[in-house]
């Protein structure tokens, strides 16, 4: 499984393209503003097409341009491919840019919703084949905030250079606005709550192997075990939740 991060313009948002073959069908995750070009080189080089989109959650800098990317699949399929989004923000998909006080770039253009719009199933499930993720709500900076866990053998990469590598089927966490590196997600747009947000990381920090690559929303890649011992907040919501 190749995973490739693609840091956007856009509040550094990153992307990610997720792709279980060579010439498989791609998952690809928070498709914002500013970086089509960049997904379409990744799907190019893996000849791979896009299978479908998944939303971590429904603020702009991860959604922008969910409809663009899904309606790549209209020449070969004849239809969108579906977007996924945790169900309590669903809502934010009639206009994500009118729920937070983030200014939108206005070379971005103007808002258009997926045709093909769907709630991510509880539980585990797969939005393209091989790619087999489980939905673990994380709700704090969003209503429907999610954190996705997976394990592959998989070899992660960002402007075509290795971040990091597994030779044998490991843990992996798309962790969005939850969990950074040496941080964890505001809660102080609408929809956030503080208190929520630390239970939430309590939770996960219970259950995820520690062994787990976090791949977060923003920033560097890290591990549950390096947060575990440095995250500050991490370490706070397991002490009080």
């Amino acid at each position: 499984m190749r995973i490739s991060v693609i840091p956007t313009p856009y509040y550094g948002a990153n992307c990610v393209v997720i792709v279980p073959d060579e010439g498989a069908d791609a998952l690809v995750v928070d498709p914002s503003w500013g970086v089509t070009d960049r997904i379409r080189e990744v799907l190019e080089g893996t000849g791979s097409r896009v299978g479908a989109v998944l939303a971590t959650h429904g603020h702009p800098d991860h959604v922008w341009q969910c409809r663009e990317v899904a309606s790549w699949a209209i020449e070969e399929q004849g239809r969108e491919a579906p977007v996924f989004i945790p169900g309590p923000d669903r809502y934010r998909m009639q206009d994500p840019g009118a729920h937070v006080p983030l200014p939108v770039p206005k070379e971005a253009g103007e808002w258009i919703a997926p045709a093909d719009l769907r709630d991510a199933p509880g539980g585990a499930f797969e939005a393209v084949a091989g790619v087999r993720l489980l939905m673990v709500p994380a709700p704090g900076h969003t209503e429907g905030s999610s954190v996705f866990l997976g394990e592959a053998r998989w070899s992660v990469d960002s402007g075509g250079v290795e971040l990091a590598a597994a030779d044998a089927p490991a843990p992996f966490a798309l962790s969005a606005d939850v969990i950074f590196a040496g941080s964890v997600g505001r809660t102080d747009l609408p929809g956030g709550d503080e208190q929520t947000m630390r239970h939430s990381l309590r939770t996960l920090a219970n259950a995820l192997d520690p062994a787990t690559l976090l791949i977060p929303g923003h920033g560097a890649l890290t591990t549950m075990a390096a947060e575990l011992e440095s995250n500050a907040y991490l370490r706070r919501a397991r002490m009080i939740g």
